[in-house]
């Protein structure tokens, strides 16, 4: 719903009242906004439970993020162990890919497209929250955790093919086309 209270160009951020909405705490909360979001549709698009459940557990960890750098740690906080899951599933999943070459390009097949959209969002959330650390409240464990986030993404990709039985397109850096 609608409130008007924004039609001036400011909102309300928690713990530190009005904020123009073109504050850096606005654009990373917009994007982690937007992560969540992508990783929704994405875990519409997937016919396997076992990336559905690890989709909708990092839409989780993300919202702990998001209020995490929010209110300066004051609230709920990420625990490292989301880091080394994501490490955990990242294997699994690449023990059931095989090798895989990097310079993917993305397609293939719908499920693979969107989660590499999703990833690429990671990368971007990855790269705002590294801009402003020196700013923000953040921790070693949010940095690693969004590192190790586009790579489990990119496994998701890698495996929705393998799993249609599509073949990766490969751009090989160097060669001509």
């Amino acid at each position: 719903m609608f409130t008007r209270k924004g039609d001036s160009g400011e909102t309300d951020r928690p713990l530190a009242g009005r904020v123009s909405k073109g504050d850096m705490m606005i654009e990373i909360e917009g994007e982690i906004d937007f992560l969540i979001s992508l990783v929704g549709f994405a875990s519409t698009m997937v016919e396997w439970q076992d990336i559905r459940e690890d989709l909708e557990k990092v839409q989780i960890d993300l919202f702990t993020i998001g209020e995490e750098i929010l209110t300066s740690g004051k609230r709920r906080v990420l625990d490292g162990s989301r880091v080394s899951w994501l490490e955990t599933r990242s294997v699994e999943y690449k023990r059931e890919a095989g090798k895989v070459r990097l310079f993917i390009v993305p397609g293939g097949s719908q499920q693979s497209a969107i989660l590499h959209v999703a990833r690429t969002s990671a990368r971007s959330l990855e790269r705002i929250v590294v801009r402003y650390k020196d700013s923000i409240y953040t921790t070693q464990t949010i940095l690693s955790y969004l590192n190790r986030l586009s790579s489990l993404i990119f496994m998701h990709a890698v495996l929705a093919n393998k799993r249609n039985g599509i073949s990766e397109r490969i751009w090989d850096i160097g060669r001509e086309s």
